[in-house]
């Protein structure tokens, strides 16, 4: 396949996920549920005050209705309100955003597993079409849910890692997005340090041939990050 080709049909595969994901999003679904209500009420009082609705400083997590949301969605809906005002679309906005960018992340990572396969960018484009069009993944990105955010960043997490193999420099981004995750979602506080590991495993030899000096950096970073959750 051609490269002009390959990112031609990325292009459209794109546009079709923008499409499904962006079109009357703030009408379909018809009715902001209450945890979007929450979202969107914390986001804009954080925006303007600096508090969140129980007068908390900039939290890392909010109380809401006592289910304590992490609170990365929060600051990553502030700009759209700031933008579009304090409406549906607004709050669902990074949610859409990302599961479309998520689309892309797919087929490069698809591409960096397959990298030594001649069909490795045929074998992206497929998992980025499947990706663009499931049912599950629309469902997910048209609503602000959190867990949408977090699948975006553990793709990110696995892609960067990968790149961190060949050039030490990606694994430093990698663990601070692994360490930022730890934030967007609860079930991610388990998923991500497991992903994590998982990557260490079946990589562990070339990771041996890692300079110590980035190992020991991206393990830091990464440390840094959580422990303000511990608090």
């Amino acid at each position: 396949m051609k490269f002009k080709k390959e990112i031609a049909i990325l292009f459209l595969i794109l546009f079709l996920a923008g499409f499904l994901r962006f079109w009357q999003l703030g009408q379909v679904p018809p009715s902001p549920d209450w945890d979007e209500a929450a979202l969107g009420y914390n986001a804009y009082s954080i925006m303007t005050t600096g508090k969140d609705e129980y007068g908390t400083r900039f939290p890392l997590i909010l109380r809401s209705f006592d289910d304590y949301k992490p609170g990365i969605y929060v600051y990553l809906t502030m700009l759209p309100i700031k933008i579009f005002g304090l409406n549906v679309f607004a709050v669902r906005f990074p949610s859409a955003l990302l599961g479309t960018l998520a689309v892309l992340l797919t087929y490069l990572l698809v591409k960096e597993l397959f990298r030594n396969s001649l069909d490795a960018r045929r074998y992206s484009l497929i998992a980025a079409f499947l990706l663009a069009i499931s049912p599950w993944h629309l469902q997910f990105s048209r609503i602000a849910f959190e867990s949408n955010v977090g699948m975006f960043f553990n793709i990110l997490v696995a892609l960067l890692f990968l790149k961190g193999l060949k050039k030490p420099l990606f694994l430093l981004v990698a663990a601070f997005f692994a360490g930022l995750n730890i934030y967007v979602y609860q079930a991610e506080k388990v998923f991500t340090p497991l992903l994590v590991m998982v990557l260490f495993l079946i990589f562990r030899k070339e990771i041996l041939n890692i300079g110590r000096k980035y190992l020991f950096s991206a393990i830091s970073v990464g440390l840094l990050l959580i422990l303000p959750f511990f608090y």
